[in-house]
């Protein structure tokens, strides 16, 4: 009989990419969802937390007056893209023939922790993904409308109003940023505990019992701020002068493509228009109790 004939299975088939460089992208992935992307989540949190106590206006300026705020955007987008990529590989193609195995590294693979772990992750990413393009890059989905703006053309503040504009506008809105915000502290602090391990911090037991702990407490704490962030937008009151702020900040950006970065000033920065191609009007369709465009929030996530 030939040597051919003898050949297993295994030593016929070559090793695919992902098992041979497995170590290191399985820290990597962890990695990147600690650093930066686990610390701005940090901050992003504390930062809409202070909405409840009045400093919002100021912390929000605060972070669009750092000077490297662009390099720390790209770093974070790196981050989120990489770790992102990865983890929906982990979810969709772990299977043998793809040479990813990656359930049977972990022994909780039925459980619900790994699970939810892994629908938590694209909760989140979706998320992510509709707050920024809302928000930050101004996108229109079908009426859906949620601009940030940090003062209007007069140099009137409007994060806190925009902030509360975006939430109190529709009751859709508000459950997915109550859904989405929530998957993202798990996923984060869930992922946190699964770091410990990967990286071989907590090898005994009791180890990682101690370390579920801490982990827990980070995921209370950061849930308050979320829920003190969420509640402070929806006891928010907008004036009349602060919806004319609104409507006059949209009219600048949508005809000019400016947009003000601090208040008290009338010096307006060029900005990029980024309209959806899906629609690109003003949705002024306001709810009975705000009365204003159903618009947007934190310009910094």
């Amino acid at each position: 009989m030939s040597e051919t004939a003898h050949a297993s299975p295994a030593a016929a088939k070559p090793r695919t990419f992902y098992q041979k460089h497995y170590f290191l992208l399985r820290r990597l992935h962890s990695l990147s969802g600690i650093v930066p992307v686990g610390l701005f989540v940090i901050m992003h949190l504390f930062t809409n937390f202070q909405i409840i106590s009045g400093d919002f206006q100021h912390e929000v300026e605060f972070i669009h007056g750092l000077p490297a705020l662009t390099v720390a955007e790209i770093g974070i987008w790196l981050g989120i893209g990489f770790h992102a990529a990865l983890g929906l590989v982990y979810t969709f193609a772990d299977k043998p023939d793809f040479g990813i195995t990656e359930s049977k590294h972990y022994k909780y693979r039925d459980s619900w922790r790994y699970t939810f772990q892994r629908i938590t992750g694209v909760i989140a990413l979706i998320f992510i993904f509709l707050h920024v393009a809302t928000l930050r890059w101004r996108w229109s989905f079908g009426g859906w409308f949620t601009p940030f703006f940090v003062a209007a053309p007069d140099g009137q503040p409007l994060v806190s109003a925009t902030t509360a504009a975006a939430l109190q506008g529709s009751t859709l809105v508000l459950v997915l940023y109550i859904v989405g915000v929530l998957s993202v502290i798990y996923h984060w602090c869930n992922g946190l505990w699964t770091a410990a391990i990967s990286w071989g911090l907590t090898v005994s037991v009791a180890s990682m019992e101690r370390w579920r702990y801490v982990c827990a407490g980070l995921a209370v704490i950061l849930t308050i701020f979320a829920g003190g962030a969420i509640l402070g937008a929806m006891r928010y009151e907008i004036t009349p002068q602060q919806r004319q702020g609104i409507e006059a900040a949209i009219k600048a950006y949508q005809e000019k493509g400016q947009v003000i970065h601090k208040s008290g000033g009338h010096a307006l920065d060029a900005s990029p228009v980024h309209q959806s191609p899906l629609n690109t009007s003003v949705s002024l369709d306001a709810s009975p109790k705000t009365q204003t465009p159903d618009l947007g929030k934190d310009d910094h996530e």
